[in-house]
């Protein structure tokens, strides 16, 4: 296979220019866009189908709830009936000769019937059967109820296991399926206690429930309608139903037990629209023509039109992309090989760009500068640091001078009994011998605690009892090396920044606490605090993300010193952790670790 891939990269680095460009046309702009139009086409047609499922399926729910409705009030017409007391009465027992209770019927009894037709249209028939026999029929609508289980064995039986509270749906098959099947609903009649059984109430429905189930869903396109049982026997069909027995025993077994399904068939010719309605146990199905009522034709030869159209404009922009690469390269190599003085090998810039051809040639240009510039830097840098090493020489002075001077200050200080300024001539002295020090750069906590002491003391001088100092130092601490300089800039950058604003107290505390594997050190004051917005930005500092001079001289500087210094000598987990509320104070804290890894 190695050997395949290594022959073709060989024969296509021995090609010309314009055979590759046209191999990359092929692979770049046609087979790409055959690929995508058969995905957006294949997406195009997805899409259409799952729009025209969602809308059937909006349309069945709403007909499914109309139907659900309508039966609900089918149901309720029970309690004109059983709430009637003259046809409880009448039902419970009749004497033959009473003309009053005849009169009564057709006054009070006959008016329910006539107002339960007009009420509801869906009804067709309304049938009482009275359980006593003896009770004598006064109009068509009452027959005894030994004709009705004669005839509805099954069903009788089902209505008597029913509570008081319940109804029962039937349905009758016509056995002609270009008929639909006929629905009904009984309940029992109770005398007015409701412990005996004095009727059977039968309501036929016409055929208007279930075609108003499918006139809901009224559809420009090709419907066909179904009717089937739970066993998924087909009760009525229209004519033009084209599938066979076995596709629609299939299509009916995927009908839910209950509620609504839409789906496709496999080959997603068809769009099935189902409903199981539980109270008569019936399925209703329409099943849609996807082809013919999306109208895909038309639509994708729009897409085909638009696609060509696209592909003109891409070979176009392809072949005028290719042109101008080659144009370049070729001017580029020309100029290359006409250069013979290095000082006007410089390539003209409007000839670039902000391409890969334009960094190139940018870079090719930055290359014949960088020529020119390097005698330059060396001979500048060597100016700069011949100047810079006068310029330390000029600095220099002798520490022991100074130490001397402040030796003198001190003795006269104490011969005129001036005992405060002795004491702080020598404490200065003492942070000019520890800052002078040249021997070396590492420390010891103690040595800084003690520097930082004497840094205090003098401070305290100036400010006098408004400037409380706490310590909570832990012994073993005292001897953990360091880096010099680590807390004298803390300490000092809450003198000097955190109490500048403040009248009253100013309180700063210091913490070396031990523990397991180094030493926890913190630095808090009741200073004035650092702005939310000053402070992100020296956080951001601290930990790399903005550069140092993003900071203004005025306190953060010291504290990015100390953070690398940190960072250098224990490791990246001894970084500077800085918190702040403006108007309440600031806490500077940091994790020493034992054993500091001494890189600064």
């Amino acid at each position: 296979m190695n050997s395949i891939l290594r022959a073709i990269a060989t024969r296509l680095r021995s090609l010309r220019l314009v055979h590759k460009l046209f191999i990359g046309y092929i692979l770049l702009i046609c087979i790409p866009f055959a690929v995508f139009g058969f995905v957006f086409y294949r997406q195009m047609y997805m899409n259409q189908l799952d729009h025209f499922k969602s809308g059937k399926t909006q349309m069945m729910e709403q007909a499914y709830r109309n139907l659900e409705v309508d039966l609900t009030k089918i149901e309720a017409m029970y309690p004109l009936f059983q709430n009637n007391t003259s046809l409880i009465d009448y039902l419970g027992g009749f004497s033959a000769g009473d003309w009053d209770q005849a009169y009564i019927y057709k006054k009070e009894i006959g008016p329910t019937f006539s107002f339960a037709y007009i009420s509801n249209q869906l009804v067709d028939k309304i049938t009482m059967y009275k359980a006593d026999p003896k009770v004598p029929i006064l109009a068509p609508e009452v027959e005894d109820i030994a004709r009705f289980s004669d005839q509805q064995h099954a069903e009788a039986e089902a209505v008597d296991g029913l509570p008081p509270n319940k109804g029962l749906w039937v349905y009758g098959a016509s056995g002609d399926r270009d008929l639909l099947p006929s629905i009904r609903y009984l309940h029992k009649m109770y005398n007015t206690s409701y412990t005996r059984t004095v009727g059977l109430l039968q309501l036929t429905l016409n055929d208007g429930l279930i075609k108003q189930f499918f006139n809901t869903q009224q559809s420009k396109d090709e419907v066909w309608r179904m009717v089937a049982d739970a066993s998924g026997r087909v009760l009525y069909e229209d004519p033009a139903v084209e599938l066979d027995e076995q596709a629609k025993s299939e299509l009916l077994s995927r009908v839910p037990q209950a509620g609504m399904a839409s789906f496709y068939t496999k080959d997603r010719r068809y769009l099935i629209g189902a409903a199981r309605i539980e109270r008569f146990n019936l399925t209703l199905v329409e099943v849609y023509k996807t082809r013919d009522a999306l109208n895909i034709g038309k639509e994708a030869g729009l897409a085909v039109g638009i696609g060509l159209l696209l592909l003109t404009l891409l070979s176009v922009l392809y072949f005028t992309i290719a042109s101008s690469i080659t144009l370049r390269i070729v001017r580029f190599s020309r100029h290359m090989r006409r250069v013979d003085d290095p000082k006007n090998a410089i390539y003209p810039v409007d000839e670039g760009g902000a391409d890969e051809i334009g960094y190139l040639i940018s870079a090719y240009n930055s290359m014949i500068r960088r020529v020119d510039e390097l005698k330059q830097v060396v001979t500048q840098t060597e100016l700069l640091k011949k100047e810079a090493e006068i310029k330390m020489l000029q600095a220099q002075i002798n520490p022991h001078f100074l130490y001397n001077t402040l030796e003198t200050m001190c003795m006269l200080a104490a011969m005129n009994d001036d005992n405060e300024v002795a004491d702080i001539g020598w404490k200065l002295g003492k942070l000019l011998r520890y800052s002078l020090s040249k021997t070396k750069d590492e420390s010891t906590l103690g040595a800084e605690l003690e520097n930082v002491r004497h840094y205090l003391d003098i401070h305290r001088v100036r400010m006098g009892d408004k400037l409380i100092a706490d310590f909570m130092i832990h012994e073993e601490t005292l001897l953990l090396p360091c880096p010099r300089f680590i807390l004298q800039p803390l300490v000092e950058n809450s003198i000097l920044h955190g109490f500048k604003n403040v009248r009253g107290p100013a309180e700063l505390r210091l913490e070396l606490l031990a523990e397991e594997s180094g030493v926890l050190l913190r630095v808090s004051d009741s200073g004035s605090g650092i702005p939310a917005e000053r402070l992100t930005m020296i956080r951001e500092v601290l930990e790399g993300r903005l550069p140092l001079a993003e900071i203004s001289a005025s306190g953060g500087i010291g504290l990015h010193n100390v953070n690398e210094r940190l960072k250098a000598f224990f490791g990246s987990e001894a970084k500077l952790n800085v918190q702040s509320i403006e108007g309440q104070g600031t806490v500077i804290t940091s994790y020493l670790a034992k054993g500091g890894r001494r890189h600064a």
